[in-house]
């Protein structure tokens, strides 16, 4: 991909820019500047097109590729730690092992599980044939089984858990980047407003859909006649 990419990434850019009306000729050489070592000249290093083309797409490639890596890397931290609960190991692995492996899950996610995981798991062993003739089956196979057969009640632990396996690779990802309320209002660094008035432009911009619910003709008319009730000396 990254000796043969180079040419097919570099056409199909020329085929989208006909497509939408974009020039896709590079008229002017792109020219590098790099440190000059001692015992060199000062001079700039022309490139070609393809050259640029090409440093900038191993670049990128370069980059998805580590991204790829540690993101890969993060998700089977995250499996081996929900490997148990498969329904082959759960089949296969000893119940001693078991209530071990659930003890850890309940430690290192103590605030969605609690240690009550481990005598579930003890009982779901026993069940899995039963309710699973697969052993294959997936994760959202086994909690939709569990559902099934009216299981909640007693393995709320367990479903909690296959809840956080099933959605743990969605908070991994990262989308566009967050942007902050504060800085759609103003801050008080750059505006003169007071910061209550601030904070509070903040309350109204976050909780937007409750402030088109409002009448404001009656917080109008309820300003007015406090005002008109003020004496004037």
């Amino acid at each position: 991909m990254r000796d043969s990419g180079n040419e097919q990434i570099k056409t199909e850019a020329i085929s989208i820019c006909d497509k939408v009306g974009i020039k896709s000729e590079l008229k002017i050489e792109r020219t590098i500047k790099r440190k000059v070592m001692s015992g060199e000249n000062s001079s700039g290093e022309d490139i070609s097109a393809d050259q640029f083309l090409t440093l900038e797409y191993y670049k990128v490639l370069d980059n998805m590729m580590a991204q790829m890596k540690w993101r890969f890397e993060q998700l089977s931290n995250i499996a081996d730690d929900f490997q148990f609960l498969s329904a082959h190991s759960l089949s296969v692995t000893p119940v001693e092992k078991l209530k071990k492996y659930a003890a850890d899950l309940a430690i290192k996610y103590n605030e969605d599980i609690d240690q009550e995981i481990i005598n579930e798991i003890e009982f779901f062993k026993y069940q899995v044939k039963a309710i699973l003739p697969d052993l294959n089956a997936t994760a959202l196979n086994i909690l939709n089984a569990i559902k099934k057969f009216e299981l909640d009640s007693t393995c709320p632990n367990l479903i909690t858990a296959y809840r956080l396996f099933l959605t743990m690779p969605v908070t991994v990802a990262s989308g566009e980047r967050s942007f902050s309320k504060l800085k759609l209002t103003k801050t008080y660094l750059r505006s003169t407003m007071s910061q209550n008035r601030l904070t509070n432009s903040e309350i109204l911009s976050i909780e937007h859909e409750i402030t088109k619910s409002i009448d404001f003709e009656d917080v109008i008319e309820d300003f007015a006649s406090i005002k008109s009730r003020k004496i004037k000396f």
